[in-house]
């Protein structure tokens, strides 16, 4: 019996053994659990902890996200501005308009983008080409000493109103050969149209904007345009009586009917009908005074057969068209000088007229002794600022009178070249004013017939435009044609314009 009881006991001292084992582990297992629960929490929720870096993970998911998408749009707007725009021809109008005075028109301006036809808020910028036997470089004037000093300084702003616009400073370049400077002008790509009214007081409340040209249309003030229709009535119908090859549609760059003008085109597959180059161009240089011989002065016309373009020196007279191309394209092949074409002067004389130019308002005309700015030494900057497109110094000069000049323009039955332009004759074998009627669009001839009473008369010659420094204003201006043989002459010059 005492031994059953004793057995029992060590059985039960046994059993409470295993229970005090199995506590202390569940213990320790909690303790362990609670330990490693803490460090868990610290990995997942503390600074550094594995939320945090899941939720850093995430934001720069998002950003890098966010990024490439920024960059998918910029490039999608790079690869755009890379598209050449394709505008639509117009469709063509209907004929059998009557015609209509086109004494009073306003011409209006669009600036295009690099060698494309879309439509820019600003002018291309001008284009420099460094060159092996002298330099090009863009200058800005100092006023302080009054001369022309490294460094760029321009601005193409549009007048408003009727008023004389003289904020416009258009880019100047200096080109420097066998150390003689010479100066040309910068005429940005742009598109046109010219809006024509029935009378000047009509004309100058669109300017002003009393009235708009849905207003103008309305009240029978507006009569009609020249445009990519060619030109048109109000209605749009095509004045059938203008017998040219010009008075057909055109390229447009919007709906309101701009065309580019000619003068920046290429015109390899339409044999330079209106005066284009073989290359489409951001734009083009244009001598800044008349063409001068390099050793000229206010008082000798000089004696060398090579050109420099300045101020202040006799022009260069009594040489022939042919000899004028000639000295003109060998002045800097790199630079594809050559002599002004009619298309290029109308390139000109459309942006002097514009609100980018004069506004309207003539130019002076230079009278003194077919000296270049009018005058000796800095007569251009002292006294003759109105002479110039601008109205102060930052323009061309000598497009009314000094000498009458030359363009590589004339009467033939020869295809034009990217240095000629030739003029037909009419449908009966007139000449004269009546073979005005085959105008060249954009060559400011028949487009611009009456404007600032300048003088108009084509013949079988060549065409010269601006007048001479003694006809006086009224057989003057950039809107003047003439007809010239194409002899040494005593009063026919010329000017160089650069394509690069």
């Amino acid at each position: 019996m005492q031994k059953r009881k004793m057995g029992e006991l060590i059985k039960i001292q046994k059993i409470k053994g295993q229970e005090g084992i199995t506590l202390l582990v569940l213990v320790i297992t909690i303790i362990i659990i609670i330990i490693l629960a803490t460090i868990t929490m610290n990995l997942a929720l503390g600074d550094g902890g594995l939320l945090g870096q899941a939720e850093d993970i995430r934001d720069r998911a998002e950003n890098s996200t966010k990024e490439e998408a920024e960059k998918r749009n910029n490039l999608a707007g790079e690869l755009a501005d890379l598209i050449p725009f394709e505008p639509q021809d117009t469709p063509e109008p209907e004929v059998g308009g009557e015609e209509f005075e086109m004494s009073y028109g306003v011409i209006e301006i669009k600036w295009l983008q690099g060698t494309t036809n879309n439509v820019s808020e600003v002018p291309n910028s001008p284009k420099i080409k460094q060159i092996s036997n002298g330099t090009m470089e863009l200058i800005k004037f100092d006023e302080e000493n009054k001369e022309w000093i490294t460094g760029s300084d321009y601005n193409y702003v549009a007048g408003t109103g009727t008023e004389d616009n003289n904020e416009s400073r258009w880019a100047n370049a200096r080109v420097t050969i066998d150390g003689i400077d010479s100066y040309f002008v910068w005429i940005p790509r742009y598109a046109y149209r010219i809006v024509y009214f029935k009378d000047e007081a009509s004309k100058n409340e669109y300017k002003n904007g009393t009235i708009t040209e849905e207003q103008a249309i309305e009240e029978g003030k507006l009569v009609g345009y020249s445009d990519s229709r060619g030109i048109v009535t109000v209605e749009g119908k095509r004045v059938d009586s203008i017998n040219s090859a010009s008075n057909t549609t055109h390229t447009m760059v919007s709906r309101d009917y701009f065309m580019p003008h000619p003068a920046f085109l290429d015109g390899t597959e339409n044999e330079f009908e209106n005066g284009e180059w073989d290359e489409e161009l951001e734009g083009i240089w244009v001598g800044k005074f008349e063409n001068s011989k390099t050793n000229a002065t206010s008082t000798s016309a000089g004696n060398t057969s090579i050109i420099k373009v300045q101020p202040g020196v006799k022009g260069w007279r009594y040489v022939d068209i042919e000899n004028m191309n000639a000295y003109s394209i060998a002045y800097c092949e790199e630079l594809q000088s050559h002599v002004l074409k009619n298309s290029e002067w109308g390139a000109v004389a459309y942006l002097t007229e514009s609100a980018y130019g004069r506004n309207g308002t003539e130019i002076e005309h230079n009278g003194g002794d077919f000296v270049t700015g009018g005058g000796a030494e800095k007569a251009y900057i002292e006294l003759n600022q109105a002479q110039s497109t601008t109205g102060n110094v930052y323009g061309i000069y000598d497009l009314s009178g000094c000498s009458y000049e030359r363009m590589y323009a004339y009467y033939s039955e020869e295809k034009s070249t990217k240095y000629s332009t030739t003029y037909g004759y009419d449908s009966n074998g007139n000449t004269g004013s009546n073979a005005s009627k085959y105008y060249k669009y954009g060559d400011a001839t028949f487009e611009t017939s009456g404007w600032h009473s300048d003088l108009e008369n084509f013949s079988t010659s060549w065409v010269c435009r601006g007048g001479n420094e003694n006809t006086g204003k009224e057989a003057a201006g950039i809107f003047n044609y003439y007809y010239d043989l194409g002899y040494s002459a005593s009063k026919a010059g010329f000017r160089m314009a650069l394509a690069i």
